[in-house]
């Protein structure tokens, strides 16, 4: 059996870059927090409010949004694995409550025409956000940033790097991706030497230095 590549990652200067990059974007909110929990791009897309608590710093994956013939379709996470609680960085909490503060000002804004469906991240509308249209928003923040060949995937692999490099244990990060093994996530990740386990979101708080 082949090994895997090391997965592409970001280093702590182009995250910094990155994040300059996306500052005042519409869709800030939503690469931050990507970089912050390494959720997917669906899981992303299909949180909801009642999955997020902020006064407890947490957050439940309970949900995937997809393109499929049929539409935009919500969906529950392929493995158990995939549903689980992911802690978050203050920052992070941070920034869901300045974006909930944004999304009920685009609410009034949007007068008759808001659909409410519950959702963190939506269109000016309220509709869900189309995934091909923010991974092109994202490659073109990318650009502006000065990077190439990275995408929405890179995020979540540099949250488990940091996380690594920070000396997280490897089954922690297998349960913060929601990996369905120990043993993909110590292959994708090899290229980082885990040390002694700490904290979970604060490490990620630190290395990014938000």
């Amino acid at each position: 059996m082949m090994a895997r590549k090391d997965a592409p990652h970001l280093t702590a200067e182009q995250a910094q870059a990155l994040l300059e990059a996306i500052r005042g974007d519409r869709l800030e909110a939503l690469f931050r927090l990507m970089l912050a929990t390494g959720l997917r791009r669906g899981e992303a897309l299909a949180l909801h409010w009642s999955d997020v608590d902020l006064g407890a710093g947490l957050l439940r994956v309970r949900w995937t949004l997809a393109r499929t013939s049929e539409g935009l379709q919500l969906d529950e996470p392929k493995t158990d694995k995939s549903r689980r609680t992911v802690p978050l960085p203050r920052s992070a909490v941070e920034t869901l409550r300045a974006h909930r503060t944004r999304q009920l000002e685009e609410q009034r804004a949007a007068a008759g025409v808001w659909q409410e469906n519950g959702l963190v991240f939506t269109t000016e509308i309220g509709t869900p956000l189309e995934p091909r249209n923010v991974l092109r928003r994202f490659e073109v923040l990318a650009a502006r940033a000065g990077l190439r060949g990275v995408t929405l995937h890179t995020l979540r692999h540099s949250t488990a790097s940091f996380l690594l490099a920070a000396g997280t244990h490897t089954k922690v990060v297998q349960e913060h991706l929601g990996h369905s093994s120990y043993a993909i996530t110590a292959d994708i990740y090899s290229h980082v030497g885990p040390a002694q386990q700490r904290e979970t979101a604060d490490r990620l708080d630190q290395a990014l230095r938000w």
